[in-house]
């Protein structure tokens, strides 16, 4: 086996669970960098090693990592463990199609996706270890109901303080548990779970303690995030946002009846939602990093007449007019002669940038926090008052249910038009790739 080496915050888990016994359940919220995956594989390698050197008819010898899919599980662990900590070498045969080594004197350790991890039920599992559970969704089922019915009772009911001294074995069956958190969700009670009961052990580890991450990476995520999301992947807050979609905003740091109109010269930038009867239109200026939003348009019955009131406006006093529209556009027809709305405006002497597709409605909504005001303090948008719909849409716009996981907006009150319009323009702007469904919400660690 090649030589493992744990970093102190690692080794102080590691220690606790796997060495000292002190906890059968560890739960441990991490920022971005602190190797919760090297971890992973070195205390699944532990338990390897405690059931390899026990009888080969003692049964439930299983080791078991859940992620949250199979592709992220096999992709992940199975090059960590099989090449990095060396267990091709030591496993009597292993299959990565499978995601499992079998392993001298009846040992498995076996990877799972959490969508299959239903089929561990019934089974005996000595440590589970659950792998960025705050993703863990769909699948019919969740995290708590995955836990206290499927993974849990495979830890107490074949590796039980009683199973321990029948097959005399070092420790009873154990769990670890690791993510970077999402606000006040299961794993949230799951850490807090210490309070009452001692078998359960929490710990915290911000990205000061992962010393896997460059200082300029740090600072670019402060200068990219907004705050609340920096917090959640580099802090390893707790920290939520509640149901709105721009958290971030608000009335005293983000309207300003201050702003200059249009200057003579300066390019008009118009977010557009294209939708009939109401075209939905921001209107403003980019001025250095800043964004101005000094107008909005509404009420107009096609692409067409809001392009007609655009060059009127601005076209024909010697502006250059930029469209940001929805990205659906490339293919509506809302003119008699079935022309684009891209074309039509085109076609009226205006620019369209726009995506070929429409981005993911969660990477647009955190381009806009970010603009609103990022974690390094600064504020690159604001709006004028006059904007009546368009700071309502900022304020009011939120997730369907609840559940910003689903990445639907609420349209039941009808505000998110001018809210929609801002995300495409600073979505091609100002692009995020979150590469992940998250949203943090409002609340302290």
């Amino acid at each position: 086996m090649p030589s493992i080496k744990l970093h102190p915050g690692q080794s102080r888990v590691f220690k606790d669970v796997m060495v000292d016994g002190k906890y059968r359940y560890g739960v441990v919220c991490a920022a971005r960098g602190w190797g919760k995956s090297y971890f992973a594989g070195t205390t699944a390698l532990q338990a390897v090693q405690e059931l390899v050197n026990m009888p080969a008819d003692v049964p439930n010898k299983n080791v078991a990592i859940i992620a949250p899919t199979y592709q992220q599980v096999v992709d992940i662990y199975y090059p960590l463990l099989a090449w990095q900590l060396g267990l091709e070498d030591f496993a009597v045969k292993h299959s990565r199609s499978a995601g499992q080594f079998w392993l001298p004197n009846n040992v498995m350790l076996k990877l799972w996706s959490y969508e299959a991890s239903e089929r561990m039920r019934g089974t005996g599992q000595y440590l589970v270890i659950l792998d960025e559970v705050c993703s863990w969704k769909g699948a019919g089922t969740n995290l708590k109901e995955s836990w206290e019915s499927v993974i849990e009772p495979c830890v107490t009911t074949r590796w039980s303080p009683m199973m321990q001294k029948k097959w005399n074995s070092p420790f009873p069956g154990r769990a670890i548990v690791i993510s970077t958190p999402r606000g006040h969700d299961y794993f949230y009670e799951m850490f807090n779970r210490k309070e009452n009961d001692n078998a359960w052990g929490s710990y915290h580890f911000n990205y000061r303690q992962s010393p896997y991450l460059d200082p300029d990476e740090i600072q670019r995520a402060k200068m990219t995030l907004d705050p609340l999301k920096f917090a959640r992947e580099y802090e390893a807050s707790f920290k939520d946002s509640g149901n709105n979609l721009f958290y971030m905003f608000n009335r005293n740091d983000h309207v300003d009846s201050a702003l200059p109109d249009i200057q003579k010269g300066e390019d008009v930038h118009v977010a557009m939602d294209f939708n009939i009867g109401i075209m939905a239109s921001a209107i403003g200026a980019r001025r250095g990093n800043q964004t101005h939003w000094l107008h909005e348009l509404s009420g107009h019955p096609d692409t067409d007449s809001v392009a007609k009131s655009l060059v009127s406006k601005y076209v024909k006093n010697g502006h250059k007019v930029i469209v940001y529209p929805d990205p659906t556009g490339k293919s509506r027809k809302t003119s008699a002669s079935g022309e684009t709305d891209f074309s039509i405006l085109r076609k009226a002497g205006l620019t369209v940038r726009v995506r070929e597709a429409s981005p993911a409605i969660i990477d647009s909504t955190n381009a806009v926090n970010a603009q609103l005001k990022n974690a390094n303090g600064d504020v690159n948008m604001y709006f004028h008052p006059r904007m009546l719909n368009t700071v309502r849409s900022m304020e009011r716009t939120s997730w369907l249910e609840n559940n910003p996981d689903t990445a639907q907006i609420n349209k039941t009150e009808g505000v998110e038009h001018w809210s929609d319009a801002i995300r495409y323009y600073t979505e091609y702007n100002y692009p995020i790739r979150s590469g992940s469904v998250g949203v943090v919400k409002t609340s302290t660690f």
